[in-house]
């Protein structure tokens, strides 16, 4: 009987092991390897997020008829609530048959938050994180592409919690990939070639990244748009003024060593986006601050996993024994990059959220609520705030048609908070314990307490 007991607790034990050692022989280790030890359940306890339903599956939901509270979209702004339906994963004005009637007096309706610039990690606990800060689409600008498929494929068909995600796969740079972030090209001819197959991979846009030159972003963005793809360009061999003009859709992070005035300039002039990511400028600064266990935004993270994350992403901030000068000087990068928001926006930019999380412990989910936060510290309103995490997010997807609004015949992506304020501040900080969360018109997330 011992013999037995032994053998059979000892081949699932092997057969871990030696996924293990598989999945860290492979370029896609660390998410292959994540992926396959949260599916165990060897990742550590984390923090349940109150509140978050199991997947749901594909079987057909309930109608909802929303009553009561008030409405906020950034195209018809603050509103009464004359009753709000969910049927078939839509919205619509009339009361669907058989509906279940949720009263939300004293509760604000908004449309699902959108996350402009996200990196997946292996598991389930990224996507839920977003889900349990009221983010129901995100787009993912760089990761491993069989997983970020695979992501994206289990939350439409609702065997996964997590947004609706659009993908590019890894970004593509000049030579040789160093992670399975990245995909690799030689040169102008080579990243035609790369754009195809990621496009025939059946990804939603692309990302340029390292060693890119004006050729190589000249023929990518081409390709791209060809296909139908927008395109995300990280700054690095290129200027703003370059990428701009040569077609670049957004710019991520920062808008390079050019004078400010003259990207600006050429943004506006192509209609270029840009995506700050204020909340990593002002992580690479406070890391060391952020890189405790019992920090509560980082509670969702499996133990081992926070663990072993901590000390990672304080290795890529190289925020080990930072001196006052050195953080006085990532301070003074913060606020230079909140200056070029200020001022591109105050001059017509069109600026969407993007919280980079996971990086430089960025959390998924609440780094957007951050970012948001900085955004209105940056010149922005409240209300233009979310209008970059909803309508304008949209747009940059180009599902403006479906997305980002409240309106007859889009998505049922919907975000209620406590309170029925216009959106300012207190709105913002009421996205951290969100009331209820819909996504393509289920519910992934509900705290409605006497209901």
């Amino acid at each position: 009987m011992k013999k037995r007991l032994a053998v059979g607790i000892s081949i699932p034990v092997v057969i871990i092991f030696v996924g293990i050692i598989v999945s860290m022989m492979l370029p896609s280790s660390v998410f292959v390897l994540t992926e396959s030890l949260d599916g165990f359940g060897l990742l550590g306890g984390r923090h349940r997020i109150s509140g978050l339903a199991a997947p749901p599956g594909s079987d057909a939901v309930q109608p909802l008829w929303l009553v009561n509270g008030r409405l906020w979209d950034a195209l018809q702004g603050a509103r009464a609530n004359p009753g709000l339906g969910v049927e078939n994963g839509r919205l619509t004005l009339r009361r669907p048959a058989g509906a279940r009637i949720i009263d939300l007096a004293g509760h604000t309706v908004l449309p699902g938050l959108i996350d402009m610039h996200v990196h997946a990690l292996g598991g389930r606990f990224d996507g839920e994180m977003m889900i349990g800060a009221g983010i129901t689409t995100a787009r993912d600008v760089g990761s491993y592409l069989p997983g970020a498929l695979e992501h994206r494929e289990e939350a439409a068909a609702g065997t996964r919690v997590g947004p609706r995600l659009f993908v590019t796969g890894p970004y593509i740079v000049h030579g040789a990939a160093l992670t399975d972030q990245e995909i690799g090209a030689d040169g102008p001819e080579a990243v035609t070639g790369v754009v195809a197959t990621l496009a025939a991979a059946g990804v939603d846009g692309i990302k340029l990244h390292r060693g890119i030159d004006v050729a190589m972003l000249r023929n990518a963005t081409q390709a791209a748009h060809r296909r139908g793809l927008w395109v995300a360009v990280h700054l690095d061999g290129v200027t703003a003024s370059e990428a701009a003009e040569e077609g670049a859709d957004t710019i991520e992070h920062d808008f390079g060593p050019e004078k400010e005035d003259v990207a600006i300039a050429a943004m506006l002039r192509a209609g270029t986006a840009f995506v700050p990511t204020l909340t990593v400028a002002q992580n690479a600064w406070r890391i060391p601050d952020l890189a405790r266990q019992d920090n509560p935004d980082l509670a969702p993270y499996p133990s081992l996993f926070r663990r072993a994350w901590i000390r990672g992403q304080m290795r890529n901030a190289r925020a080990h024994g930072m001196t006052a000068q050195e953080i006085a000087l990532r301070q003074s990068t913060e606020m230079r990059l909140r200056d070029f928001v200020r001022h591109f926006h105050a001059a017509g930019g069109r600026v969407l959220a993007g919280s980079d999380a996971p990086a430089f412990l960025v959390p998924p989910g609440r780094g957007l609520h951050r970012e948001l936060e900085l955004l209105v510290a940056s010149g922005l309103t409240p209300a233009e705030a979310l209008a970059a995490a909803t309508i304008e997010a949209a747009r940059a997807l180009r599902r403006e048609a479906e997305m980002g609004a409240l309106a007859e015949g889009m998505l049922a992506d919907l975000l209620v908070v406590r309170g029925e304020a216009a959106p300012d501040a207190a709105v913002i900080a009421a996205f951290r314990n969100p009331a209820l969360v819909v996504k393509d018109g289920r519910i992934l997330l509900e705290r409605l307490t006497g209901r």
